[in-house]
C-alpha cells in the first residue's frame, strides 16, 4: 500500500536526492525552496535562511500565510499541471511548480518570494 501524499511528500523531502537539489538551487539562487503538499498547500518545511525576511514574518501568522499557503490550490485549477508564477496579495512572485508521478500531482516546488515591482 502506498502512503498517501503527505507521507510521500515527507519522505522525499527528507531524501538525500532533494535534500541536494534544495541546497544547490538555494546557494544557486539565493531563493528558498519548499515543498508544499497538493491539498490546500500544507507547508512540509520550516523557514530557511534564505526565507524573505517578510514572507517570514507572514508565515508565522497562521491567518495571514492561509492566502500564501491557499495560491498552490488555485494554480492547480488554473495551471493544467504546468510551473505558474503568481503574485501573493504583498507583491511577492512565488512560482509553483507541480511535482507529478503521471497524472498523479503529489506537491508542489515553491520559490520566489521576489517583489517584481
Amino acid at each position: 500500500m502506498l502512503p498517501d501524499n503527505k507521507e510521500l511528500v515527507e519522505l522525499m523531502s527528507r531524501s538525500q536526492v532533494y535534500q541536494d537539489y534544495e541546497q544547490a538551487f538555494c546557494r544557486a539562487t539565493g531563493l528558498p525552496l519548499r515543498l508544499l503538499t497538493a491539498n490546500a498547500g500544507q507547508l512540509l518545511q520550516q523557514t530557511t535562511q534564505y526565507e524573505n525576511p517578510l514572507c517570514a514574518l507572514i508565515l508565522k501568522n497562521d491567518h495571514a500565510c492561509a492566502a500564501c499557503l491557499q495560491e498552490p490550490q488555485k494554480t492547480l485549477d488554473s495551471s493544467e499541471g504546468k510551473p505558474k508564477t503568481v503574485i501573493c496579495f504583498c507583491g511577492n512572485g512565488n512560482t509553483l511548480v507541480p511535482v507529478m508521478t503521471g497524472e498523479r500531482l503529489l506537491c508542489f516546488l515553491q520559490t520566489g518570494q521576489v517583489f517584481l515591482k
